[in-house]
């Protein structure tokens, strides 16, 4: 028996956030729900995922700040991000947000559910 994995899911968008979760759920992963990257934060001192879906564009703190702050903390080292996000890719390198060595897929909204699931596979085996 295989160990489940946990996601967690950062979100402004409440359809998004309950929805991915809900498929990720559906699909075996255990979930971490996040509405913004401050919450985020406060979520990952207390356990760490092994893959983060994270969106982009959201009020207050930046993704670029979540993804120092995370940075700073050895304790996540190993957590994969993906960003599942409404901007553009070339947006997001042009950016910054896309040399983190931890940063290892980027998903544009709107997304297929299979385009996820492989994303968050290949993650979680790296």
């Amino acid at each position: 028996m295989t160990e489940t994995k946990t996601v967690m899911v950062v979100d402004d968008e409440p359809d998004v956030l309950l929805s991915v979760a809900q498929i990720l759920e559906s699909n075996n992963y255990r979930t971490i729900k996040a509405k913004d990257g401050y919450e985020c934060l406060e979520c990952l001192k207390e356990e760490t995922p092994d893959v983060l879906l994270l969106d982009i564009m959201m009020p207050g703190l930046t993704s670029k700040e979540i993804l120092a702050r995370i940075a700073e903390e050895s304790s996540l080292s190993q957590v994969k991000i993906i960003f599942l996000t409404a901007v553009h890719s070339q947006e997001a390198e042009e950016g910054g947000l896309l040399a983190s060595k931890q940063v290892v897929d980027f998903i544009e909204k709107p997304f297929t559910v299979r385009r996820m699931l492989d994303a968050i596979e290949k993650a979680t085996k790296l």
